[in-house]
């Protein structure tokens, strides 16, 4: 039909032009002009149809396309609402039993199964609370430093034992504490980590922190995290942030990255993925903040002078990771000097010079330890040992020679707080059996929470009546603990920052027995929060518990520093929260059944009425430090011989303090007065009498740790 229309257009134009020669010449001009018009007009139109007939077909696939994203939407919706129920079941069923799997291998799979229940029902459920508008985007202070450490703390606990190395590579001029949106910054980077980590095996993944378009107290953060691997085809990145189930594996795909994606644009920022198939993956997210105090510069300022301008020699296992840290040891205007690991090893470094020495973990050789004794002999170097969070031990053994351990990808907080410790005088670090004694906020446990079995909910009833304060922002973790509590008959009281929960505690009438106190706030983070409760007497013996996702030794320090009792890892275990409720709030029936039924063979061996009496009544605490000591000093005789085979009397003290301290406390009567008399012979100098005391010791040390096996066993 168009083709006639223009056939029909051009044949007349040809017969207005063959009647133009029998018109005058003067008129011919203007006839040619409306010809001319008339044909421009025809090719107008004809171009703009086409256009058109190009867009509606542009619109019509765009339209389709929309269709079916929203069709596999709402069968996504559809799906949840089916399948969610039977699917959360099937996976609680399978973390209850292995079949054919014994000891930590079945520990190993369970934990891997709950944490991949706990991963895919909080997508699950933000994925609904955004589609049901109920996502609040807040304007509140907080730490970015806070925020990488829980992003790292989770995401590493996850992959732990990926060969990967991640990197945090952060510039100096990002700002310690921020106004914004903590809570969705936190959620939206450990998304985009956990999808990077789980689609690359090894090589480096970077997360690439920079600061831009600083007008006033607006500035932008943009986060790059890249990696190596294998890239994304077209069709691929197309897709990514859809998320779809599959019916048949009953696994969800996309759901992170789609609710990534849409809490970025609810904080009015954007994310672009760049990607080229086999040579990696690059997601630019950008955000906007605002500036705490746009006037200081420099966030973080050392106490002293002295700590600054410290020479700085870096070996690890990644140079770009090495790189990374010496950025955050520059900003401190410490002289930094970085070589690769392979460079070490091939030739011997000259490290007189130097203050602070920083080595991969894998490098401390007995060469290298020598080398390194002998240079701490002549000067105070500093050693640190440098690990990964994605490393597979859990902890590792260092020689005495290394001074502290910086774990990776690490933050400028954490240098900023390890340049102090390193150079501040310490007291002695507190032996196992001191962690667990009275301090002054109470009972201090410094290892990490055991797991106590066979745990349901009808179990929290051992707590009925206790009140319990749960500080915590995150929405979903308030009602994770709240439904495994609904059953227990404690009144919970809900805090959203670490501000409200001091208001909470100090306007209570009714005091709490406990308070579970998330680190990671915004407004007032769980370390503040504790230092002002505790800076009223009256609430010195409030157990105070923290919640972390990353329990390093640095962080260790500052749980207990600020006044809290003991810390739970996250993600959430109700044999370890069970256990910490037994700890410390005391005085359930099946506690004291325990105690009743058990038969004492010798009390002055173990006498367990006391040992409970100085814990405070709590039997559950009491077992711990049991545990501990078996730990710590079960084969304690060994190097009991040994000290006094080599004349190491002042060591030998130290470990008479030791032992003197936890038997007293346990109520160990007679290994108490045994080790009592040996510390007299050395405070007075009487060595040549220590060596009839070895096999005194081995017999009696034997003794007790059957008493306390029976007992635990029981």
């Amino acid at each position: 039909m168009k083709k006639l229309f223009i056939m029909y257009g051009i044949g007349t134009v040809s017969l207005l032009f063959a009647e133009t020669v029998a018109i005058a010449p003067k008129d011919t001009y203007w006839i040619w002009i409306a010809l001319v018009f008339a044909a421009f007009g025809v090719l107008i139109w004809f171009v703009s149809s086409r256009r058109t007939q190009k867009m509606e077909e542009m619109y019509r696939q765009m339209l389709e396309k929309q269709q079916e994203i929203e069709q596999s939407q709402a069968l996504f919706l559809a799906s949840i609402s089916e399948n969610i129920h039977d699917i959360v079941a099937k996976n609680y069923q399978d973390t209850a039993y292995v079949p054919d799997v014994a000891g930590e291998k079945a520990k190993t799979i369970q934990k891997e199964k709950r944490r991949k229940l706990l991963d895919v029902t909080n997508d699950l459920i933000e994925f609904l609370r955004l589609k049901s508008k109920k996502v609040e985007i807040t304007h509140e202070k907080f730490n970015l430093n806070n925020v990488l450490n829980e992003v790292s703390g989770s995401v590493c606990s996850q992959f732990k034992g990926s060969d990967v190395e991640l990197i945090f590579d952060i510039d100096s001029n990002i700002p310690r504490y921020l106004i914004g949106d903590a809570r969705n910054l936190e959620r939206t980077l450990h998304n985009l980590l956990e999808y990077v980590l789980s689609e690359v095996d090894s090589g480096e993944v970077t997360l690439e922190i920079a600061m831009f378009g600083n007008y006033e107290e607006q500035i932008e953060l943009q986060f790059r995290l890249s990696d190596k691997g294998q890239g994304l085809s077209e069709a691929q990145k197309e897709s990514l942030f859809v998320p779809t189930y599959d019916e048949e594996s009953q696994t969800y795909s996309g759901l992170g990255l789609f609710v990534a994606k849409s809490l970025i644009e609810m904080m009015q920022g954007a994310l672009v993925v760049d990607s080229v198939v086999g040579k990696g993956t690059t997601f630019t997210l950008t955000l906007p903040f605002e500036m705490l105090d746009p006037s200081n510069r420099r966030n973080y300022r050392l106490p002293e002078k002295v700590l600054t301008a410290k020479k700085v020699f870096i070996v690890d296992r990644s140079y770009n990771s090495g790189l990374a840290i010496k950025k955050m040891f520059a900003y401190f205007r410490h002289d930094v000097k970085v070589v690769t690991k392979e460079e070490f090893l091939g030739k011997k470094h000259n490290l007189t010079p130097y203050d602070i020495v920083i080595l991969d973990e894998s490098l401390f050789n007995p060469r290298t330890v020598a080398y390194l004794e002998q240079l701490k002999k002549q000067k105070a170097l500093k050693v640190i040992a440098l690990n990964a969070l994605l490393q597979k031990n859990e902890e590792e053994k260092y020689p005495e020679l290394v001074d502290r351990v910086l774990s990776k990808p690490a933050n400028q907080e954490r240098v900023f707080e390890l340049i102090i410790n390193l150079f501040t005088p310490q007291r002695i670090e507190k032996s196992k059996e001191e962690a667990k004694s009275h301090n002054a906020y109470g009972l201090t446990h410094r290892s990490e929470i055991q797991e106590a079995p066979h745990i349901t909910q009808q179990s929290f009833r051992d707590f009925s009546g206790k009140r319990l304060l749960i500080v915590e922002d995150d929405t979903i973790n308030q009602k994770v603990l709240t439904n495994i509590l609904k059953v227990s008959g404690m009144e919970i009281a809900i805090a959203n920052n670490g501000r409200e929960a001091v208001n909470m505690v100090k306007e209570s009438l009714e005091p709490f027995d406990l308070v579970l106190m998330d680190i990671n706030m915004p407004v007032m983070d769980g370390y503040v929060a504790t230092q002002m409760i505790r800076l009223e007497s009256e609430y010195d013996n409030l157990p105070i518990v923290a919640f972390t996702a990353l329990a390093l030794e640095s962080e260790r320090e500052k749980i207990f520093n600020s006044g809290m009792n003991a810390y739970l890892t996250k993600p959430l275990n109700i044999g370890k929260l069970y256990t910490v409720f037994k700890m410390y709030m005391p005085g359930s029936s099946a506690q004291q059944q325990r105690v009743q039924s058990y038969k004492v063979v010798d009390s002055n061996v173990l006498d367990i009425d006391k040992g409970i009496g100085y814990a405070n009544g709590n039997e559950g605490f009491y077992m711990e430090i049991l545990k501990e000591f078996l730990d710590a000093y079960g084969n304690s005789g060994e190097l009991f011989a040994k000290l006094v085979h080599e004349h190491r009397y002042e060591q030998l003290k130290m470990l008479c303090l030791d032992i003197k301290g936890l038997t007293g406390s346990i109520g160990a009567i007679q290994m108490y007065q045994l080790i009592a008399k040996v510390h007299q012979k050395v405070i007075y100098h009487q060595e040549e009498m220590l060596s009839e005391y070895i096999d005194a010791y081995e017999k009696e040390l034997g003794r007790l740790e059957s008493e306390i096996e029976r007992y635990l066993s029981h």
